[in-house]
Formats: C-alpha cells, sequence, structure tokens
C-alpha cells in the first residue's frame, strides 16, 4: 500500500488487494490486515458486502515502510523540515513553500511534514480541505519553536 501511494498522504483501499495478491484470498489478508492496525499502520471499518474492511493507510505506515521502499526516512526527513522551520518560520505558513524549499518530491515530503504538524498547536494549523498536503500550513509562534526544538532534541540521533 505504502509502495504505490504516489504522494504520501493516508489513502484508501479495499477488495482490490485481493486482484494485487491473487494467491491470497480474504482469509488470509484479514488477518494481516488485523495485525497491520493493531501497530497503527492503518484504520479499518467493517463494510456490509465487500470481503475486506475498508483499509486507510497512517502516516505510521510510511515512517515503517519508506526507507525500504523509498530510500528516505520519513522521521529523518521530518527532522530537516524541522530545523527549516526553526531557521525561518514563515516557510511554514503555506505548505507549497515549505516542500518547495525543500526541494523534494511531494511523495517524500509529505510523511516528513505530517509527523511535525503536531508540535504545531491545533489553532495554528491551516486545515482547509484540500488533497495536496497532510494540512495547509502551520503559523508558528513561540511555543511552537519550542516544540520543534525539543522534536528535533528527541529524534536526532
Amino acid at each position: 500500500m505504502a509502495e504505490q501511494c504516489t504522494d504520501g498522504l493516508p489513502g484508501h483501499f479495499g477488495d482490490e488487494l485481493l486482484e494485487v495478491f491473487p494467491e491470497e484470498s480474504s482469509a488470509t489478508i484479514a488477518p494481516a490486515l488485523a495485525e497491520l492496525a493493531a501497530d497503527g499502520l492503518v484504520t479499518l471499518t467493517s463494510l456490509i458486502g465487500p470481503k475486506l474492511p475498508r483499509i486507510w493507510t497512517t502516516v505510521a505506515l510510511f515512517v515503517a515502510c519508506d526507507a525500504a521502499i523509498t530510500g528516505q526516512n520519513p522521521l529523518d526527513d521530518s527532522v530537516i523540515l524541522a530545523r527549516m522551520l526553526l531557521e525561518d518560520p514563515g516557510l511554514g505558513g503555506n505548505a507549497r513553500d515549505l516542500e518547495a524549499a525543500s526541494g523534494w518530491e511531494r511523495r517524500r515530503f509529505n510523511p516528513a511534514f505530517a509527523l511535525i504538524v503536531p508540535c504545531i498547536d491545533e489553532g495554528r494549523v491551516r486545515t482547509p480541505d484540500q488533497p495536496d498536503y497532510p494540512v495547509m500550513g502551520v503559523l508558528i509562534v513561540d511555543e511552537d519553536i519550542a516544540a520543534l526544538r525539543a522534536y528535533v532534541k528527541r529524534h536526532t540521533r
């Protein structure tokens, strides 16, 4: 599921997984999905009719898989983005500007950006419904700078 993702945003899957894994059945895929859900890599919603539940991927799936799939580690990348925001907090106002400053493709940018959004007070997170980024942008003040510094410290090896 992470490998098929082109934008690095959580997405949904369903019975099409049975076509991707024709040697498997719903009886073997469903328990595997339950394990992924228990690890926080997907969320599942049961539906009447389909053989598999509706599957929503999470950012945790990208954190777990991207180093092997894309060669990039979203956690390491999130530290880079956090440092960029510490250097220039204005970059966060529009996700498109931060993405451009990073020079990364969207598939790499979005999981990393999603990891640092919780460092910003929700009242300063621009969340209009749009399909391109986890959020539209973040407005950073002193307390967010402190949270970003703590994030960088926690995740720097």
